[in-house]
Order: structure tokens, then sequence, then C-alpha cells
């Protein structure tokens, strides 16, 4: 009998066991007064937008409330001078957002550094006539960041589509 040897692979893999709970909808804001794009995470965030007359646009993706393994946090910076709040997720975001004055406000949840099964990527995208960055992963908001002359910067990291918040 002729016996041959078998040899055996094991992939390891990581997953993340995500549940609803543990997400919160990004959501979008819009000011026309500044020309600013807002997202947040957070309930004082929403209540900040409201109070300086931005209106709700859409929810952009869901991103976790409390950190778990994999992901960074999903800082907000403020601009007094240019009115307008950049998201960052990146090194190179928080201090893009530093050099250009922004100032930390807080941290809106977190993302993931790289792409896991199930997320899309948070793209940055940046309008220099505006002077405003807009943090968008879906479909509809690169398309508007487009048709208003805006220019893809770079992913901040990835989240779950709006579709699992609810």
């Amino acid at each position: 009998m002729n016996v041959k040897p078998m040899v055996f692979v094991f992939i390891v893999c990581a997953t993340f066991s995500v549940h609803a709970q543990d997400l919160v909808p990004l959501q979008l804001y819009w000011s026309s007064e500044r020309g600013d794009n807002f997202v947040t995470a957070t309930p004082q965030g929403g209540n900040d937008a409201l109070a300086a007359g931005y209106r709700y646009v859409r929810d952009e993706a869901c991103i976790l409330a409390s950190k778990q393994s994999g992901t960074v946090p999903f800082n907000l910076y403020w601009s007094s001078d240019r009115g307008d709040n950049f998201t960052a997720a990146t090194n190179k975001g928080a201090r893009d957002a530093r050099a250009a004055g922004y100032r930390f406000a807080r941290t809106e949840g977190y993302v993931f550094q790289s792409e896991q099964p199930g997320t899309v990527p948070l793209n940055l995208y940046w309008s220099s006539d505006r002077g405003d960055n807009f943090t968008t992963a879906t479909n509809k908001g690169t398309r508007d960041a487009r048709a208003a002359g805006y220019r893809f910067a770079r992913i901040e990291g990835y989240a779950y589509p709006a579709s699992r918040c609810q």
C-alpha cells in the first residue's frame, strides 16, 4: 500500500463580531450658510448641528460607539476661521487638521483602520472653494461631492453601511 503524506493548511482569519447595539449612525448635517458638511455620531454633535442652523441630510454609515479590536477613534475637529467641521481617523487627517488650525472637539466613535467584511470606506472629499471637508460613505454623498467640485482626498477608515443601524 502506497501512503502519501497529507498536508493541511489552516488559514486563520480575524473576524469581528459586531452587534447592532454596538453601532451608532454617522449622521450628515449641512449648513448652507457656512457651506459646511458635518458628520456626527454623538447626541451632542446632533444637538450642536441643529442649534447652529444645520439641517439633517441622511445617515452616511454606522460606526462603533466604543473601541473594539482593530478600530481607531473617529475624531471631530473644528476650525472657527473656516467655520468647518472635519472628522479624521488617520494620522494624516489629524496632522492636516492641526496644521490648518483646527482644534480637537471630541471623539465621535470608532472606525476600522482597514477594510473588514461588510464595511464601506469613509471617503474624505475637500473643496478649496468652500474650505470644506466632507466625509461620506454613500454613493449619493460621492455624487454630491463631485457635482459640487470637491476632490477626493483619502479614505479615513471603514464603517458599516447605514442600513446596519436600522
